[in-house]
């Protein structure tokens, strides 16, 4: 975002539009390992940039430790970032994943 801002000073009325314009000029799927969101400047923007990203046929694939239902628990005015997580299920098919195998251990046991 801050390469586009700096590239072109008109964009700041749709910057989040203007990010994903030129993301899908370069991709059409984003893998995040371990999502999760901790800052309250990133949990009140993403709603918006993933409501353009799914809008123009992005795909997201995310792995966590969490379920949806925990991203920003316990975070500053979370209540505003809470209609995030519906539209999440909405948008994604969540997978659980659990298991009672650690597998990072296999192999690390003597």
């Amino acid at each position: 975002m801050h390469r586009i801002r700096s590239n072109n000073a008109a964009v700041s009325d749709n910057l989040l539009g203007s990010v994903v314009e030129e993301l899908l000029d370069e991709i059409w799927l984003l893998c995040f390992d371990e999502f999760m969101v901790l800052d309250i400047g990133d949990a009140m923007i993403i709603k918006r940039l993933f409501e353009h990203l799914f809008a123009k046929g992005m795909i997201m694939i995310a792995t966590s430790n969490r379920p949806p239902d925990d991203l920003y628990y316990r975070g500053l005015n979370r209540e505003y970032f809470l209609p995030f997580i519906p539209f999440l299920y909405r948008m994604c098919t969540v997978y659980n994943m659990d298991s009672s195998t650690d597998y990072r251990l296999i192999g690390t046991q003597v």
